[in-house]
């Protein structure tokens, strides 16, 4: 098991590796120099305002996620945005979809308000199921604009086209099985005894005595996380505020960059803008980098060069872009997190 993990992780460094000596290859191509002096040619202006776009997006974000916390519990979003951000801060320095700062979210709500982290681990995840869906219809539409309109190779578009589908089906799958895991579901009534008596899973018989003791424990659990969702789904009103609001946020996302791109000189119009940001965005999130670094970059460079935007300007866009979006990330979540230790201690 040890050595399976071991290989994995190597395999995941070695993955951050080659694409950082590959973006690297391609940036000593284009000219640091030439990428630097475009990057002097940036407006103040545009990167004031992307700043102030990137945090009004991660601002409506927390209010999309203070809508899903029950109105008699619902804190200020004054009291939520640092801990929102501080989820941020979690999500850029773990590999993966974004998943990083959830568990830090939860456990600086229960310290800070109380309750299980199991129940505000629902909100959250329902935050993210209702992100992921307007996302993943950007992602689609996006996926089709290239398939149809952008002379990529083939290959790079039966590519596309099959992660979204791979995704689509992932996402299905998943409301299936969330209908399908109710506390006195079948599913589940199948699935807790084969989790409790399995060989590898030595520690759960460990902490729990009797498997009736491991039932109750992981039913109440699951159904802190499964109600909030349930909830969501269940209410068309709940379903068209997150949808406004993601959009919402979205919007000022695809802004903050279009900024960027016109400040950097770039004749390019919106719409591709929203392409780029949203393929390479999604590319960064299927990564086994920390905040998809890397590969966004990759990314938005070929995309850019796909649309026309020549070599020097992609890649100064791109940096300038990423700068900005880490500055707000890492350094808005990081101050945030480090606030939040002070007061409440470390994650455990």
């Amino acid at each position: 098991m040890d050595r399976r993990k071991a290989s994995w992780t190597a395999l995941k460094v070695l993955a951050v590796v080659l694409i950082v000596v590959i973006l690297y290859v391609v940036l000593q191509r284009i000219g640091f120099r030439s990428i630097f002096r475009v990057m002097q040619g940036a407006s103040p202006g545009s990167i004031r305002s992307a700043v102030l776009l990137t945090l009004g997006a991660f601002l409506l974000s927390a209010v999309r996620w203070q809508q899903l916390i029950k109105r008699e519990e619902r804190k200020s979003i004054v009291a939520l945005f640092p801990i929102y951000m501080a989820g941020v801060f979690g999500n850029i320095i773990t590999p993966g979809a974004r998943v990083g700062g959830a568990p830090i979210r939860a456990y600086y709500m229960s310290k800070a308000f109380g309750g299980e982290k199991s129940a505000h681990l629902g909100t959250i995840l329902t935050d993210k199921l209702g992100s992921g869906l307007v996302f993943v219809c950007l992602l689609v539409a996006s996926v089709s604009f290239v398939v149809l309109f952008v002379p990529l190779g083939l290959v790079p578009k039966i590519v596309l086209e099959g992660v979204v589908l791979f995704l689509i089906a992932a996402v299905v799958g998943g409301f299936v099985v969330q209908k399908r895991m109710g506390p006195k579901s079948r599913l589940l009534a199948r699935l807790l005894p084969v989790v409790y008596n399995s060989a590898l899973l030595k520690f759960v018989r460990r902490r729990f005595a009797t498997y009736q003791l491991f039932e109750n424990y992981a039913i109440r659990k699951l159904d802190n996380v499964l109600t909030p969702i349930a909830q969501a789904a269940g209410s068309p009103k709940a379903l068209a505020k997150i949808i406004f609001i993601s959009g919402a946020s979205w919007a000022l996302l695809y802004m903050a960059h279009f900024v960027l791109f016109v400040g950097l000189g770039a004749r390019i119009g919106l719409l591709q803008v929203i392409v780029i940001v949203t393929i390479a965005d999604f590319l960064g999130d299927i990564s086994v980098s920390p905040g998809g670094a890397g590969f966004m970059e990759a990314a938005m460079i070929g995309l850019c060069a796909a649309f026309g935007v020549n070599a020097q300007t992609a890649a100064a866009v791109t940096l300038v872009s990423r700068g900005v979006f880490y500055l707000c990330g890492l350094g808005v979540g990081g101050l945030c997190l480090g606030v939040l230790t002070g007061l409440y201690g470390r994650q455990k």
